[in-house]
């Protein structure tokens, strides 16, 4: 395994940051990935970009989804105590056509629904500063689910107060701890005007086999994900969202040229940016400046990953910074970090 000794150390190393507190058996997998060296070939084998350990899982989880028949099922499901990691690994060499296709033609697609939480106070303080009506573009919306935040009743909870956002009656609920601060709560979501998601391959989640990749790429062990992206889809197929198919300096261009103007204009990215090689990021950020009126970025994204908030990278993902950057012409940006928070939108720290 020498010569595949940068891979297995990838894996250990994502597995230790990713996944040890949130989902023991995919750290698990990660930590003894070099034990089984038909596994790390396969990996291997696959370009770059497809050897992604979220991806690995998510065509696992796919799989088993469908009705694959295996003890690893049991696993997932809660059922059985077994160490994952053999188990896996005899599942991804007894069904390898199937998992070699899916590392093939997909990619990682985690429409996680609890960002929602994060997503409402973005919009909310994007309002708060321009005292308008928002145009939104959420860059890698993937099947569009959070574009239906407004539908979403959404429970803040701080030093034993509980501030609800969003329609009583809503069939998607979510929860977000305030650890610390002040952010700005409202028992009414923003005003959205106008709404549109890019993404290079958007999801119609009218098509049961698209909404199972959606769901595959969530982690197994997450019951209450799992539940609340089936009423997020629910919903979604009744409000559809609008959805470029594009790559993202295309779309984020296509979306505000297309966007009202006697609104502001808000472009969201949440754990998308990351995975953006530089000349893509550097594109999208070219459109911005030259964009005719200004634009306000926010984002949760990694500490380190978007430049212009000026943080150093950071080893733990749990950490993800809440930040905005203000285009507003070629020469003036602003910049702010506005807190931090869990990826998936279940704590939150406000600045």
């Amino acid at each position: 395994m020498a010569a595949h000794a940068d891979l297995i150390e990838f894996y250990r190393s994502y597995g230790e940051s990713s996944f040890e507190v949130d989902e023991p058996a995919y750290a698990e997998v990660c930590h003894h990935l070099g034990d089984y060296p038909g596994l790390v070939e396969l990996i291997a084998a696959h370009d770059p970009d497809a050897q992604q350990p979220n991806l690995l899982f998510a065509a696992v989880h796919y799989l088993i989804l469908g009705g694959a028949e295996h003890p690893l099922a049991d696993v997932y499901a809660g059922r059985s105590n077994a160490a994952p990691a053999p188990l896996f690994a005899d599942f991804v060499q007894s069904h390898r056509n199937e998992v070699n296709e899916l590392l093939r033609t997909q990619r990682t697609q985690t429409n996680e629904v609890g960002r929602s939480a994060v997503l409402a106070l973005m919009l909310q303080d994007a309002q708060r500063r321009t005292g308008l009506p928002l145009a939104w573009i959420d860059l890698g919306a993937s099947g569009g689910l959070n574009l239906n935040v407004d539908q979403f009743r959404i429970e803040y909870r701080h030093d034993g107060q509980v501030t609800s956002t969003g329609p009583g009656d809503a069939t998607v609920s979510l929860e977000c701890n305030v650890r610390s601060g002040q952010p700005p709560l409202d028992d009414k979501h923003a005003d959205i005007a106008w709404r549109v998601g890019v993404d290079r391959a958007p999801i119609d989640v009218t098509d049961d086999q698209r909404a199972r990749w959606l769901k595959a790429c969530l982690w197994p062990s997450k019951q209450e994900r799992h539940e609340r992206i089936d009423a997020a889809i629910e919903v979604a197929r009744s409000h559809r969202p609008v959805l470029i198919e594009a790559d993202a300096v295309a779309g984020v261009e296509a979306a505000i040229g297309h966007a009202p103007t006697d609104v502001a204009l808000v472009m969201t990215t949440t754990w998308v940016w990351y995975y953006l090689p530089p000349e893509t990021r550097a594109g999208v950020v070219s459109v911005l400046r030259q964009s005719e009126r200004p634009v306000l970025w926010y984002s949760l994204e990694g500490r380190g990953v978007v430049e212009p908030l000026g943080e150093s990278a950071g080893r733990d993902v749990i950490d993800s910074m809440i930040g905005v950057v203000v285009y507003d012409g070629a020469a003036s940006t602003d910049a702010e970090v506005l807190g931090m928070a869990h990826p998936h939108g279940a704590w939150l720290d406000w600045y």
